[in-house]
């Protein structure tokens, strides 16, 4: 059986249909800045987590990338805000920015509690998957539009997530609130994520089981239907809870809570959990002319002087970016005229060439000269040696071209009047060497002193061994 090639089903899903208007969906990167411990890493996953499904939940972070590098890839991919973790010695912060032009609010996180630890602590914890399909409710409350501060970050975490439209929203798809909450005394933020979850009222416990569940109750231990239903301890458990968690639902939510039936609405802890305080807020992408500082307080003049001196600062920096742009086509520009220039310096010139046609042509015309005048002398036409002759008076000129050498129609000549002449002493010698090697090895064997030592010392001794003999 062929090999079959395995395609992609859990990938580019669609999601679910949103409850978002206008065209713009706000997307968010939520990435750390520096070395993080473990504790905050975790947090970052939580806090994507919470952004979904507008959120990079698999970004890949490297030490090596600057904010510069994500700002560049937010405009392609529409990311309309970073959240930006960091730590210090004294506290961890969080930092919520709007791309690419700002503000930046920049948040002390005094406390801090993961997902999995208030799972943990909870007897019934509660987030299944299909509430993260959807983005979440933003409820804000204790923030006075009075101060301007405490107005920007309403406006920044009301944004942060898609606007919600009442008349047209779908209220099965609301599963997830995010609730923040803010102290005048202490100026601290609490901030908390819950899911939604809706219950009918007047109806007992085994019912509500049977309706909501997809699972077949146990009923083993039971001889009739009727005792799971009126059977003591199994009572309804919406008679413990307040009135102010009933309400009447304009649309159908889920199971067993149909429109225009009463149902009791509760919210289920899923993390993560913050107490943040505002400490700063700046009017660009992390730098620029801070609008709002905790702790330090300055008079209006000096906030005068310092929004002249970021002006200047910003004046000249455009100045010097138009400066290096100008720069730059310029350079371009040159190196076109140089490539040019270059180009035309490297086209070889034929002079030779055209003057070696000319000759050829002079010649040839010569030749039909002297034809005519044979005719007229003698009266006959050229023969062949007459053709031949005038070929050989012309000789090695027609022979040479520059560029096109003919290398046939060259004239035999010695070996070394084509080659290369002798440039200097030493290869003069050298040849001379190589010379007198050959030499030897073809003339006079007795090339050296040794050589014939060797030679007189053999023929002496075959001299003694006849006289011997």
């Amino acid at each position: 059986m062929g090999h079959t090639r395995r395609r992609k089903k859990h990938t580019h899903k669609e999601l679910a249909p949103s409850h978002e208007t206008g065209e713009k969906i706000p997307r968010s990167f939520v990435i750390g800045r520096g070395k993080l411990p473990v504790l905050l890493r975790n947090l970052e996953q939580d806090l994507r987590k919470l952004m979904l499904p507008h959120t990079a939940l698999h970004l890949k972070e490297s030490g090596k990338n600057t904010l510069k590098d994500f700002v560049h890839v937010a405009g392609p991919l529409g990311v309309s805000h970073f959240v930006i973790l960091s730590n210090t010695k004294n506290a961890p912060y969080m930092k919520v920015v709007r791309s690419p032009h700002g503000p930046t609010m920049t948040f002390k996180v005094h406390d801090f509690c993961l997902a999995a630890d208030v799972a943990r602590a909870l007897l019934r914890y509660r987030a299944p998957p299909s509430i993260f399909k959807n983005p979440p409710l933003v409820v804000l409350n204790g923030f006075n539009p009075a101060e301007a501060h405490l107005k920007l970050v309403t406006i920044m975490f009301q944004n942060i997530f898609p606007v919600i439209d009442v008349k047209k929203v779908k209220l099965s798809l609301c599963q997830r609130v995010l609730l923040l909450n803010y102290d005048k005394d202490t100026k601290v933020i609490d901030f908390r994520h819950y899911a939604i979850s809706a219950q009918p009222v007047g109806v007992s416990r085994g019912i509500r089981k049977l309706v909501q569940r997809t699972k077949i109750p146990d009923l083993r231990t039971l001889n009739d239907v009727s005792e799971f239903v009126t059977k003591s301890g199994y009572g309804s458990e919406s008679e413990a809870e307040n009135e102010s968690s009933r309400v009447t639902l304009p649309q159908d939510y889920g199971r067993g809570n149909p429109a225009s039936q009463q149902s009791a609405v509760k919210l289920h802890e899923i993390g993560p959990r913050m107490t943040l305080q505002l400490v700063k807020v700046e009017e660009g992408l992390c730098s620029g002319a801070v609008m709002f500082h905790e702790y330090v307080k300055k008079t209006a003049e000096e906030v005068a002087e310092l929004k002249e001196t970021f002006e200047k600062r910003e004046a000249l920096r455009k100045q010097r970016k138009a400066e290096q742009e100008a720069n730059v086509r310029r350079k371009e520009l040159l190196r076109e005229e140089n490539k040019k220039k270059n180009k035309k310096k490297e086209e070889p010139v034929d002079d030779m060439d055209v003057d070696m046609d000319g000759e050829e042509q002079h010649e040839e015309e010569e030749e039909d000269d002297d034809a005519d005048y044979y005719r007229q002398e003698v009266g006959e036409e050229p023969g062949e040696d007459f053709t031949t002759g005038a070929a050989q008076k012309r000789g090695f000129k027609r022979g040479f071209k520059v560029g096109r050498a003919k290398v046939n129609q060259f004239p035999k000549m010695g070996k070394f009047a084509m080659g290369k002449p002798r440039s200097n002493k030493r290869e003069r010698e050298r040849e001379d060497h190589q010379r007198r090697g050959s030499k030897n090895k073809m003339g006079n064997p007795r090339s050296n002193k040794r050589g014939r030592g060797r030679e007189d010392h053999q023929r002496s001794g075959s001299k003694n061994k006849r006289s011997k003999a």
